[in-house]
């Protein structure tokens, strides 16, 4: 009867011993577990580094985009003609022919294109002895912009509202007509040519 107690015994602990391994198996399931629930953590981790590095690289190209556009941008071009023949010739709108008498002669004129817009001027010359001694200038162009139209004092250029301007040794005239802004200007006032004279010249370009 011992011996069968014994044996009891000792059937006992191997089951208990069983059921604690069991118990101990436990902690490995629950790695398993912890394992497979940080390999989507790091996946976001990295999907993140990825968006965050996608955006470096769209904010970088984004900025060299507008580095090249604006290093891209055409500066103004202008073309200089030595005839009013020539420049008529080569203008996209009409371009005046002043009446201009002596001492002044057509010296040159210039067709300046800018952005989205374009103007022209002519430069007549009183050249004395073969030395420079006034300047008379006449320009018009297609943007208003180039001008400012409220400058001076308010007068009439033939039938059109425009601006006097008088300047350091000479003075201009500015008015806009059919979509074009005009000015007619003098380096200096003399004793054959002053503001009357100045105003006859405008009021020959008119809106041509």
């Amino acid at each position: 009867m011992n011996r069968r107690l014994v044996v009891a015994a000792l059937a006992c602990s191997l089951v208990l011993a069983g059921c604690l391994g069991g118990a101990g198996g436990a902690p490995e399931s629950t790695t398993t577990e912890t394992t497979a629930t940080e390999t989507p953590a790091t996946a976001t981790e990295t999907t993140a580094e990825r968006q965050t590095t996608e955006g470096t690289q769209t904010t970088t190209e984004a900025r060299t985009t507008e580095m090249t556009t604006t290093t891209t941008a055409e500066p103004p071009r202008h073309r200089t003609y030595y005839t009013h023949e020539a420049l008529a010739a080569n203008t996209s709108f009409s371009v005046p022919k002043p009446n201009v008498s002596a001492p002044f002669a057509f010296e040159s004129g210039i067709v300046m294109e800018l952005a989205g817009s374009e103007y022209v001027a002519m430069a007549y010359h009183d050249a004395e002895n073969g030395s420079l001694e006034n300047v008379l200038s006449i320009r018009k162009a297609e943007n208003e912009s180039q001008y400012d139209l409220t400058a001076g004092n308010a007068t009439t250029v033939g039938d059109r509202d425009a601006r006097y301007v008088a300047e350091e040794s000479g003075g201009k005239l500015v008015w806009e007509c059919d979509g074009y802004v005009y000015r007619v200007s003098v380096q200096q006032f003399t004793d054959e040519f002053g503001e009357a004279e100045l105003r006859a010249v405008a009021e020959s370009v008119g809106c041509e």
